[in-house]
């Protein structure tokens, strides 16, 4: 039997069969890939990362030329009371960074202005009861302060978070905030041109918005997270564990997108619709930061889950205050007096999602029973 073919050298004393180096066919990344193989968002975000040299995880480049007044570096761990064994760990599920962002955002724009120019057609602006109306051009178009306040709330996370990979989510998820606040004004714009009850002039939803006791605990929730938080992961930790989870669900999902068709309103549903998926692609991202990498951190997980349950205990009364008084928007309409379903079970539903899904993240225990009196007291 003939044995297997050896290529001949020039010198037969280096004609020998040798086991190679590395018999895996995978290439050697730069960074370590969220799946199998790294991806384009990977290759933008994390092909060149400059960081602090004390922060675990870091490149160690050495120190800052650059300080703020009074001596502070650009960066420093004290920033957040958080801690984690490397902070490049973290990643946006979604992937989404400046290009498939843009992208996606100009896709839903178009296709909300083939909407608004067909429905108009269609004179599908004749449905809505004028009530609604009323509540559209005070409450809906409150909202517009009270996205514009959330994507306000991001600019000192935008600048204090440590990596680039975190800074881009957090970016994008302010610029959903700013992008929900003229998606409503753009449908109120376009209802005011065809109907003479809407109006496009935001001081009535200006004034509601400062004024109206059904908002004050959102705006008071908003000032804060704007205002008063500058730990950048604690201000990740109530708006989107917390904040959004609850009040955003029960405030565009329960009473905007599923009572606008109610009333004949085949708008603010559509609207509505972008402001639900960018919760959903925040959600995903927020879940990788504070489950997979803050409450799994190899050596910090104890200490962050701990921190986080006093973020929580921050963080969630002035949300249960906020629905609370944003209840009373359940009494604007005759048809919302008469309908069988209530804010309780709004409640219940948004609640009971919440304990069943961010909760665990960070160890939280409660009685759905006392969140949801906490809401309708």
């Amino acid at each position: 039997m003939q044995g297997p073919a050896r290529r001949l050298l020039l010198n037969p004393d280096f004609d020998e069969a040798v086991a190679p180096f590395e018999t895996r066919r995978t290439m050697g990344y730069y960074a370590n890939p969220y799946r199998k193989r790294i991806s384009e968002y990977e290759k933008v975000l994390l092909y060149a990362q400059p960081s602090p040299d004390w922060i675990p995880g870091g490149l160690g480049l050495g120190g800052w030329t650059g300080k703020f007044a009074g001596g502070r570096g650009a960066w420093e761990n004290y920033f957040t009371e958080a801690r984690c064994s490397d902070w490049f760990a973290f990643r946006d599920p979604g992937s989404r960074w400046e290009q498939p962002y843009v992208k996606e955002k100009a896709e839903e724009w178009r296709e909300a202005q083939r909407f608004m120019e067909s429905s108009a057609a269609e004179r599908l602006f004749d449905d809505i009861d004028p009530e609604w109306a009323g509540v559209i051009n005070r409450y809906f178009g409150a909202f517009v302060n009270h996205e514009y306040g959330l994507f306000m709330a991001h600019a000192s996370v935008v600048r204090d978070t440590f990596t680039d990979v975190l800074r881009v989510a957090a970016g994008t998820g302010a610029l959903d905030h700013l992008d929900t606040a003229q998606m409503i004004q753009a449908q109120r714009m376009f209802l005011a041109q065809l109907r003479d009850d809407v109006v496009d002039d935001l001081a009535p939803a200006k004034a509601a918005w400062l004024e109206d006791p059904a908002l004050q605990g959102a705006r008071t929730a908003v000032e804060r997270l704007w205002g008063e938080s500058y730990d950048p992961v604690e201000t990740l930790f109530g708006l989107y564990m917390v904040y959004e989870p609850l009040f955003g669900r029960f405030a565009r999902r329960e009473f905007f997108h599923h009572h606008a068709g109610l009333h004949g309103d085949h708008f603010t549903a559509r609207t509505m619709w972008s402001a639900l998926r960018a919760g959903d692609a925040a959600a995903r991202w927020n879940f990788d930061l504070f489950e997979r990498v803050l409450a799994g951190d190899p050596r910090y997980a104890a200490y962050n889950v701990k921190v986080m349950r006093l973020w929580a205990e921050t963080w969630l009364p002035v949300t249960l205050a906020a629905m609370a008084g944003f209840v009373r928007l359940w009494e604007s309409t005759g048809r919302l007096r008469a309908a069988s379903a209530g804010p309780e079970a709004a409640a219940r539903r948004v609640v009971g999602d919440w304990l069943a899904a961010y909760a665990p993240a960070f160890g939280w225990e409660a009685d759905a029973d006392d969140l949801v009196a906490e809401v309708l007291r």
